[in-house]
């Protein structure tokens, strides 16, 4: 809502150097408060409403209405006429290149995206959409079509999440009053301030506890998290940084599992190429593992580091 073709590039610019990938964007017309309001609501109740309970139902209403000779994607089209831009996700979506890109969505955008998504699968199939990768940011989305593989995040205090319900399953992660956009106001939902908290993010979706004392922290899930984001490395290095400063306990042995684990990895040459151009990171790496007693896995792990 209210977002302007300048705030959507710069998201998608934000994406982009998150990522350091290329981003494709879709970008949905703002029409006013009243407009974008009325818009949300349609779209939070496009395959929920009294017309068509999911999309399936929706895409034989609109075949029953166009005639046999219409096309199920023309059909289905059709069907979300009401907000043009989750039709244009749903082409972009359906398209061989991007079958296997993950997807991101801020606020209204969820919506729009867990609309466009059930669309293709009744459309292509359930299979069309499993195993997709989906980031949602401050997501007021109830509905997500089964299959994805789909992580949450959300300021705890953001009202815009409080629409999506209750989390059930504890599989958003959540984190408190935004820290680094200097504000100093407690509510948070832009997107930008998502993007600059992205290492609390990453790391809570691993970690159990509240109020700034973690109970738990899974080790392992978190440094595969770290090994999967491959050669991005100024990505890795925040999470590391923020790792000393609030869970210092803890960053050594993550240390340690990540550079196992990139030993290990299929992408591990180009993970070592980095690091090579990176000795920021290596550097933090065998600080955090050199600090206090030292294993004999830590001095194994120095060594690989040292010897690239």
């Amino acid at each position: 809502m209210g977002n302007g073709p300048t705030d959507h590039r710069e998201s998608a610019l934000v994406i982009s150097l998150l990522q350091m990938c290329e981003v494709t964007g879709v970008y949905n017309l703002q029409g006013g408060f009243i407009g974008d309001l009325a818009q949300c609501l349609t779209d939070k109740f496009q395959f929920a409403g009294p017309l068509a309970r999911n999309a399936t139902e929706a895409l034989d209403r609109s075949l029953a209405k166009l005639g046999s000779s219409t096309s199920r994607a023309a059909a289905m089209e059709q069907a979300l006429a009401s907000n043009p831009a989750t039709r244009s996700l749903f082409r972009v979506l359906r398209k061989p290149e991007n079958r296997t890109a993950p997807l991101h969505a801020h606020s209204q955008g969820n919506l729009i995206l867990s609309n466009a998504l059930a669309a293709v699968a009744a459309v292509d199939g359930p299979s069309a959409i499993a195993g997709r990768e989906v980031h949602s940011f401050g997501s007021p989305s109830i509905n997500w079509p089964p299959g994805l593989r789909h992580q949450e995040y959300g300021f705890t205090f953001d009202p815009v999440t409080w629409l999506a319900g209750f989390d059930f399953s504890f599989s958003i992660s959540k984190i408190g009053p935004h820290q680094y956009d200097g504000s100093g106001t407690l509510v948070s939902h832009g997107f930008k301030v998502y993007a600059q908290n992205d290492p609390s993010f990453v790391i809570n979706r691993f970690r159990w506890g509240s109020f700034g004392v973690t109970v738990s922290l899974d080790e392992e899930g978190l440094a595969d998290a770290l090994v999967a984001m491959r050669g991005n490395l100024p990505r890795v290095q925040a999470v590391f940084d923020k790792l000393e400063k609030s869970h210092n306990s803890d960053s050594d042995d993550v240390a340690v599992l990540y550079v196992e684990k990139l030993q290990a990895s299929p992408h591990r040459s180009a993970i070592v190429s980095a690091l090579k151009l990176n000795p920021t990171l290596k550097n933090k790496l065998i600080q955090l593992m050199d600090e206090g007693w030292t294993g004999a896995d830590e001095k194994a792990a120095i060594a690989f580091l040292r010897g690239i």
